[in-house]
């Protein structure tokens, strides 16, 4: 007998599944993440059409997430919890094993990427909502000569390059 599937056709889904590489898992279940609207049936179903991967039980639960005290960016103290997750985990007919992770990440140009991130965490410390409390590299250097200039050290001469000019209205 052939199994009985519901008839809701999804063409574009406007919601993500996402797979969980478990280890603690045998090869004959798979994980998942789902929206919280979505059901057990609903999961089957999608995975059958879109993939043609049969299920033969389904699992879901819910967690919750700690209580924290405020959003971001408030000043008020108010608790409040963030969204749950749902999870749920299949088990499948056919055993499905992950492929190895890749060694040499240069095809995805892994260097690039870390350079692009270093950068950007670097620019957020400096100019993010906190980058007025830390004083930059050049107002360090300059604040330093003005003091060994005010302890009458001898200074060497030393350019101090402007890049914008100022004007006066």
């Amino acid at each position: 007998m052939p199994p009985k599937f519901g008839s809701k056709k999804v063409f574009l889904p406007n919601f993500t599944i996402s797979l969980l590489r478990t280890q603690h898992l045998p090869p004959n279940y798979a994980q998942f993440i789902v929206p919280l609207n979505i059901n057990k049936l609903d999961l089957r179903d999608y995975l059958y059409h879109a993939y043609g991967v049969e299920v033969l039980n389904v699992r879901s639960f819910i967690t919750q997430k700690k209580i924290e005290r405020h959003k971001p960016g408030e000043k008020a103290t108010r608790y409040w919890r963030p969204a749950s997750i749902k999870k749920m985990t299949v088990e499948l007919v056919k055993p499905f094993v992950w492929p190895e992770e890749p060694t040499d990440l240069a095809p995805w140009d892994k260097e690039t990427h870390k350079a692009i991130q270093e950068y950007r965490e670097q620019n957020a410390t400096l100019y993010g909502p906190t980058g007025y409390r830390e004083p930059k590299a050049e107002v360090k250097n300059i604040r330093k000569l003005a003091q060994e200039l005010l302890r009458e050290k001898v200074v060497e001469e030393k350019e101090i390059e402007i890049e914008q000019e100022l004007s006066l209205r």
